[in-house]
């Protein structure tokens, strides 16, 4: 948890969120215009914001499509046997764990999301009987950003660099508990634009989100 989740905003609807945080900076000057995704899962590419200093991100971000399933940079065989699912960083743990401890000094980055998914049990006293589909958004807000981290591999099998990013998760909220165990770290922009800073408060990770911040209903569109 998270392995799912979408983006139906416009990067251009993003940057409003940044205006006064974070100039975005793109290679023409232009906006990119990126398709909406209902779901990103494991080992799709999906856009992620990152500075184009680390050490000076107030300076500028930069959009990226990315891997989500992180590959770290002392992998060198190919990538099939790259085994761990680094598609999410326990907060708790995310500055010792072998994968993510490099990036979490040098290179983070934040995940721009309108919804994420997570599967309930139906029945509480069969958790792993029949699960519901549960479409998950921030309340009063079209989007949030994840806090992530992203590296650079060079998988033997790969044609040059493998650019691939993960998820920090954290226990769960009062409006996440009934669903899961863990919830990902969400952040507003100002919250985002903190976390990309590698000297400041951010080194320790925002906690769960606060009762009312999420909304979850039933999502029927496909079968769980």
């Amino acid at each position: 948890m998270c392995n799912a989740y979408g983006l139906n905003q416009p990067i251009a609807r993003i940057a409003e969120d940044f205006h006064g945080l974070i100039p975005f900076v793109f290679e023409d000057g232009r906006v990119p215009n990126l398709e909406p995704r209902d779901m990103f899962r494991p080992t799709n590419r999906a856009p992620v914001l990152r500075p184009v200093d680390p050490a000076d991100p107030a300076a500028g971000a930069t959009l990226a499509e990315l891997r989500w399933w992180l590959v770290p940079f002392f992998h060198k065989t190919q990538l099939r046997d790259w085994k761990p699912m680094c598609t999410n960083a326990r907060s708790e743990t995310i500055d010792t764990t072998a994968a993510f401890r490099e990036p979490f000094k040098r290179r983070r980055c934040i995940v721009p999301a309108s919804h994420f998914f997570e599967w309930k049990p139906v029945d509480p006293d069969k958790p792993k009987g029949a699960k519901a589909k549960m479409r998950i958004t921030a309340a009063g807000r079209d989007v949030f950003y994840f806090a992530g981290l992203w590296d650079r591999a060079h998988p033997s099998d790969h044609d040059g660099p493998l650019e691939s990013f993960t998820i920090a998760t954290c226990p769960p909220g009062p409006d996440m508990a009934p669903i899961h165990n863990r919830q990902p770290v969400i952040l507003d922009a100002a919250g985002a634009a903190e976390w990309l800073r590698l000297d400041g408060p951010s080194r320790v990770l925002p906690g769960p989100s606060a009762a009312g911040d999420l909304s979850a209903v039933q999502d029927l569109s496909d079968a769980a």
